[in-house]
């Protein structure tokens, strides 16, 4: 949602410079509430000295020791200390009112040196340095205050680290737990000639434990091993280590032997508090199934279940279980627990607690839109959900959604376009009605009989269907139907892929007036974009995301989406001997022409993520369609738009382009349909930072444009819409530029963004007029103004 606000001008001119100030003076004002006697804990800094050093570790240590510095200096941006200026601006000692609200909650306090414990730090450093291999190491730390700032500076000195000579495993016993362990030592983490460290070690301790979960040993933990190291072995000087792995002498026999499955209970319809009792069991292959299959299906459900009655236990086949189950819209919560058979001492019995979800919900949203073009309206969204549709854990949703807008005046008034007569009604209304209805199913339904996929995430299988309307009062109405079915997967963490192999959709253009039949006659390639017609094709989606990892310093997310129309249909008719398609009489089924193109679109983002929750965010989207054989042009639902409050947000959505024409009938009220395009081209930078709480700020700079593959040319041989078409060599001149800043609500679950938009450049002016930022006039109204973007969600 876009809205332009009128704003006194004066408030817009100087409300910048008068923050800019604020920031500015910062620097003289930060020790403003210091006390006498007292100094700033202002800034620090650890170096780490090792001429005799080999391992060049030098950089790692001193960021590895800088973390260990507790308290931190106040939080600084670019070397101002914003929150520290604002606690000494609103400085009181009352608790309570604006001020005192003001100073604790978008403040900070200042970090005093006193609170800095320099000898702690420092004996803190240094055993660090010991579990990096550098047993004989110094810490030492120097103050400097000065104006009432203290500066620390931390100096590490350290030699050569000891080095890895020899790792033994003590392992004489025939238990075979030892023999297991002696298997894994090619895999070990542990390699003579390294550094010793003692963080290598801990991990290898866990590596072994995870390999031996997955051969059984269910008692097993990382604690039962335990490390002997000898550090006077060597020549004098040669700073050498042994070190001996073997299992403490206390554990326990259970813990030392691997375990069987045996009776494996699944509880398909459990909650808190319920008696375990047996009765109304249902044996299916092997498993013993409670209570019954009233709520979900057994069938159905173990294709989730990878526990296998006499097969070894395994921490793999437990992980695996536990979130396949998880995926399972049907289960709220899965809990899976063990215990030792009764009979035989060396099985386990398996107990999966399966707790339902609510089935069935209702939800209904309002909201009211508000756009910059002259409408708005109230809007209604009805979702209803049944998460055990048909006693498979099948996702059941169907939508009902209406937006209703009328024309209420503001930016946007004018003549009407040549060809289109008022049509009388100053309070212009349209409306759209929709309905869809998806079904998710957590498995492959298919022709062939496939087996279970051995992967964390269910395969899914999605069927839709959906009908919509469209109604622009006085010109057109429009009615969309559309029939999917696909698959989704995602073979790893990182990688989804979804296949769209049926994607239907008919779009039909109804009670067209006849000044809009005009109109459309004056542009031939629009009135093509607008006809009645098929789309018939596939869709396949290629997405990879390392936000999963949420502690990299680098995250990735790239989209790759292919859309095929036509293309097979065409071939089709070809074989079979149909005429060649032209403009006057295309290839049609059931009467109408169905469209063919290829469209390929990939959304690229890159996430570096630094600081406490800063992050630089980088995107660019570059997307191009390209009609062929039966279709001379893209169906307009499927040609690209830019702007918005999730593109370029220092303009209007859709009122970008293509390339440097603009549409003079877009500033009106009779902007029926908007600017779009073959090709798509657009860039983000966006740094986003904490302010307090769940308020989060952002700066952001957009850029972006669409262009057409050809012309469009009328009757007459001229272009209609000059400028609009793609030129390699000038097209970096036509890109509408955008910055800005932004207000974040972050509330976890739920996130409301303020976004205000500054254009920079504006490419439908001539050039050498196109740098409209020396015109901006720091209000939200007129030309080059401000443009305000309340929006849900981060924008990407």
């Amino acid at each position: 949602m876009l809205i332009r606000k009128p704003l006194p001008k004066y408030k817009g001119t100087y409300i910048l410079p008068l923050l800019l100030m604020l920031l500015l003076s910062s620097g003289c004002s930060v020790t403003k509430v210091v006390p006498e006697g007292r100094a700033l804990f202002w800034e620090y800094d650890v170096k780490v000295k090792g001429e005799k050093d080999s391992s060049n570790r030098s950089a790692d240590l001193e960021t590895e020791l800088s973390q260990t510095v507790r308290p931190k200096p106040n939080a600084s941006i670019l070397g101002l200390r914003p929150k520290l200026a604002i606690y000494n601006a609103f400085y009181t000692e009352k608790e309570k009112g604006l001020k005192h609200w003001i100073m604790t909650k978008l403040g900070e306090p200042p970090v005093l040196y006193s609170e800095l414990d320099t000898a702690t730090v420092s004996q803190i450093m240094s055993s660090r340095l010991h579990n990096r291999g550098y047993f004989n190491n110094t810490v030492s730390s120097t103050t400097t205050i000065e104006n009432k700032k203290a500066s620390v500076s931390w100096t590490a000195k350290i030699g050569e680290p000891y080095r890895f000579r020899k790792i033994a495993y003590t392992l004489n016993d025939s238990l075979p737990v030892h023999r297991d362990i002696e298997q894994t030592r090619e895999e070990s983490l542990l390699q003579t000639g390294e550094p010793y460290d003692l963080a290598t070690m801990t991990a290898e301790r866990v590596r072994i434990d995870g390999v031996l979960k997955n051969e059984g040993y269910y008692f097993f933990s990382p604690e039962l091993l335990i490390y002997s190291a000898d550090t006077t072995v060597g020549e004098p000087g040669e700073r050498l280590v042994d070190v001996v792995l073997r299992v403490k002498n206390a554990a326990s026999a259970k813990a030392l032997q691997p375990y069987t499955l045996d009776d494996i209970f699944i509880f398909a319809n459990y909650s808190v508090g319920d008696s375990l009792a047996t009765n109304d069991t249902i044996d299916y292959k092997g498993y013993h199934y409670i209570p019954n299959e009233n709520y979900v299906r057994a069938k159905h459900l173990l294709r989730g279940v990878f526990l296998e009655q006499d097969s070894l236990y395994t921490r793999e086949e437990h992980l695996l279980t536990t979130k396949r189950l998880n995926a399972f819209p049907a289960y709220k919560f899965v809990n899976i627990e063990y215990e030792v058979d009764t009979v035989e001492n060396n099985a386990l019995d398996a107990f999966i607690y399966l707790t339902p979800a609510l089935k069935k919900s209702l939800r209904a949203e309002a909201q009211m839109v508000s756009k910059s073009n002259g409408f708005s309206g109230p809007g209604i969204n009805v979702s209803f959900q049944n998460k055990n549709a048909f006693k498979g854990s099948e996702l059941l949703s169907v939508d009902f959604t209406g937006t209703f807008e009328s024309y209420v005046g503001g930016r946007g008034s004018g003549p009407a376009p040549e060809g289109i007569e008022p049509t009388g009604n100053q309070n212009l209304t349209s409306y759209e009605i929709s309905a869809k209805a998806s079904l998710t199913i957590p498995r492959i339904l298919s022709p062939f009989n496939l087996r279970n996929l051995r992967t964390e995430f269910a395969p899914q299988t999605r069927i839709g269907v959906g009908a919509s309307l469209l109604n622009r009062v006085g010109f057109f109405q429009m009615n969309s139907f559309s029939a999917t079915y696909g698959y989704n997967y995602r073979p790893t963490q990182t990688l989804t892929i979804d296949v769209t192999p049926i994607n239907l959709q008919y779009v039909q253009l109804a009670n067209t007036t006849p000044e809009f039949d005009k109109y459309l006659d004056r542009n031939p390639f629009l009135e093509r974009s607008f006809e009645n017609q098929f789309i018939v094709g596939s869709i396949y989606q290629l997405t990879y995301s390392t936000q999963v990892f949420e502690d990299r310093t680098n995250q990735f997310f790239d989209r790759l989406i292919l859309d095929l129309s036509g293309n097979s249909l065409n071939a089709f008719q070809s074989v079979t001997g149909f005429p060649p398609p032209t403009d006057e009489e295309p290839r049609t089924i059931v009467g109408n022409r169905f469209s063919q193109y290829v469209l390929v679109d990939n959304d690229f983002r890159h996430y570096l993520n630094f600081g406490e929750e800063s992050q630089l965010v980088t995107r660019l989207v570059v997307g191009a369609g390209f009609a062929l054989g039966n279709s001379t042009t893209l169906p307009y639902v499927k040609q690209f738009s830019v702007g918005g409050p999730n593109s370029i947000r220092a303009f209007r959505a859709r009122s970008i382009g293509p390339g440097a024409y603009r549409d003079t009938a877009q500033v009106t009220s009779f902007s029926f349909f908007d600017q779009v395009g073959d090709i798509r081209l657009v860039g983000n930078l966006e740094y986003r930072f904490p302010i307090t709480g769940f308020f989060k700020g952002a700066v952001f700079m957009d850029a972006g444009n669409i262009w057409l593959f050809r012309d469009e040319l009328n009757d007459d041989g001229e272009p209609i819409r000059p400028g609009g078409t793609f030129d390699s060599s000038g097209f970096l001149n036509q890109l509408a530029i955008g910055t800005g800043f932004g207000l974040r609500v972050d509330v976890e679950f739920f996130v409301l963004r303020f976004d205000i938009g500054i254009p920079v450049q504006v490419p439908h002016l001539p050039k050498g007029e196109r740098n409209v930022l020396k015109d901006f006039n720091g209000s939200f109204s007129g030309e080059n103004s401000m443009v305000l973007n309340i929006a849900i969600g981060y924008p990407f």
